[in-house]
């Protein structure tokens, strides 16, 4: 696979078109549908809770027995970052209706250690973010890391790649990312998020 990279000469994102096939995008959306989708939530201090003003979007979590895509999205996560697939959270996928968005944020814990100290116990802060597109036939709903004045623009099946933070756990400002509204239509990703030591 070859990847794109964008940033400031200190710090990229890197963008792999093509990392799922458009039918396979399709399928992850119908599983996704079957599963269940929820409200989803903002990853707090003890417990997760839905913050209507920070996002509005919806949810479903599909771990690897889910299906053969799903841990081909898994091995492929693990070819592209480095790190065994034991270090991953199960693959989400997020639908966003037309409104839908996501305020600027980063993947990782940014407060203090008791606020961190859940995350950690589970395998350290969210080190590396994987985003795949799983459409693009909507508008707006770009990521944009407004830190970096880059804007990702959606294309069915591509991947950006980016990292929370450094392999200390120390997060990295640039990281700093958001979900643009989408203005018409609806929006459809999933997610992989990579930890530095097995996720549990």
């Amino acid at each position: 696979m070859q990847a794109h990279q964008r940033g400031d000469g200190s710090y990229f994102i890197y963008e792999i078109p093509a990392f799922l096939s458009p039918a396979e995008c399709a399928e992850i959306m119908r599983t996704a549908v079957h599963a269940g989708l929820s409200e989803s939530e903002i990853y707090g201090t003890s417990t997760d809770e839905v913050d209507r003003k920070s996002r509005h979007s919806y949810t479903a979590w599909l771990p690897a027995a889910t299906s053969a895509l799903v841990r081909k999205v898994n091995r492929l996560t693990a070819e592209i970052t480095g790190y065994p697939e034991e270090n991953q959270e199960d693959l989400q996928v997020v639908h966003y209706p037309e409104g839908g968005f996501f305020n600027p944020h980063y993947d990782c814990c940014d407060g203090g250690p008791q606020e961190c100290s859940r995350m950690d116990a589970l395998g350290g802060p969210r080190h590396i973010t994987v985003i795949v597109y799983l459409n693009d036939d909507y508008e707006g709903g770009e990521t944009a890391f407004p830190k970096l004045g880059i804007t990702v623009r959606p294309e069915t099946g591509k991947a950006a790649i980016f990292w929370s933070t450094d392999k200390n756990s120390i997060l990295v400002p640039q990281s700093f990312h958001g979900g643009n509204p989408v203005t018409n239509g609806e929006k459809w990703i999933c997610n992989k998020w990579i930890h530095l030591r097995p996720y549990r």
